[in-house]
C-alpha cells in the first residue's frame, strides 16, 4: 500500500487531469460526479462503481460514508487518498475491526468518548482479539467476517460519522480526512504492511 505522508496525500501521487468532480451520493456516470469510490474506480480504469474491487469493502463503506458527509467545500480535500484507496484490495479479518476501532478513536478524538463510542470500540477491540486468537471460535469468526462486516462495523462506522455533526463544518471536513486516513492505517498495520503516516486531527 502506498504511504500517506503527513499532509495526507500519498507519497509521490499525481492525480491525472480529466477526473469527475466529488460529489455527494451516488451518480449514473463520471460526467454527473462521483462519490470517493465512483472517483477511485474512475482512477483505476475500472467499471464505474462505487464498490471497485481494489479497495477493501470495509474501509469502501468509510469512505462512502466521510465523502457523504464532507462539506461540498472540503470534499476535494478527499481526492488524495484516492491512489491509497485504489491499493488496498480485501485484506483478512483481522484489518475489518482494525478500520472501526481507527474510525472510532478519530471520533473520540474530535467529540470526546461518548458512552455510545466507547461500546464500539469496546466492541471493535473484542472482535480484533477474537479473530487474531487461536481455537474454534477464532475461526469461525474469521469465516463470518463477511456478516461482521456488513452488520456491526458498518453500524460503528455510521455512528463515528454521525457523531461529527455537532463540530463545525471546517472541523468537520478535517476530522474526516484524518479518520479516513487513519483507517486506511490500521488496515495496513492489520494485514502487515508499513501503516502510512496520518494527519493530525484538527478540532
Amino acid at each position: 500500500m502506498s504511504r500517506v505522508p503527513d499532509g495526507g496525500a500519498p507519497a509521490g501521487a499525481v492525480l491525472p487531469p480529466g477526473l469527475p468532480r466529488l460529489q455527494a451520493g451516488s451518480h449514473l456516470g463520471p460526467e454527473d460526479g462521483a462519490c470517493l469510490m465512483e472517483y477511485v474506480s474512475v482512477l483505476t480504469g475500472a467499471r464505474f462503481s462505487d464498490r471497485p474491487r481494489c479497495t477493501d469493502p470495509t474501509v469502501a463503506a468509510l469512505a462512502r460514508l466521510v465523502n457523504d458527509c464532507c462539506s461540498d467545500a472540503g470534499r476535494p480535500q478527499l481526492a488524495v487518498l484516492a491512489p491509497v484507496l485504489a491499493a488496498t484490495p480485501r485484506s483478512d479479518a483481522a484489518a475489518t475491526p482494525a478500520v472501526v476501532q481507527a474510525a472510532v478513536r478519530a471520533a473520540c478524538t474530535a467529540v470526546g468518548a461518548t458512552p455510545t463510542l466507547r461500546g464500539h470500540l469496546r466492541r471493535a477491540e473484542q472482535r480484533l482479539q477474537t479473530v487474531t486468537g487461536t481455537g474454534r471460535r477464532a475461526g469461525l469468526a474469521r469465516r463470518l467476517d463477511w456478516l461482521y462486516r456488513r452488520g456491526p462495523a458498518r453500524r460503528s462506522l455510521e455512528v463515528s460519522v454521525r457523531a461529527l455533526t455537532e463540530l463545525t463544518e471546517d472541523q468537520r471536513d478535517a476530522v474526516l480526512v484524518a479518520m479516513l486516513a487513519a483507517a486506511l492505517g490500521a488496515g495496513c498495520v492489520a494485514d502487515g504492511h508499513d501503516a502510512p503516516v496520518t494527519p493530525p486531527v484538527v478540532v
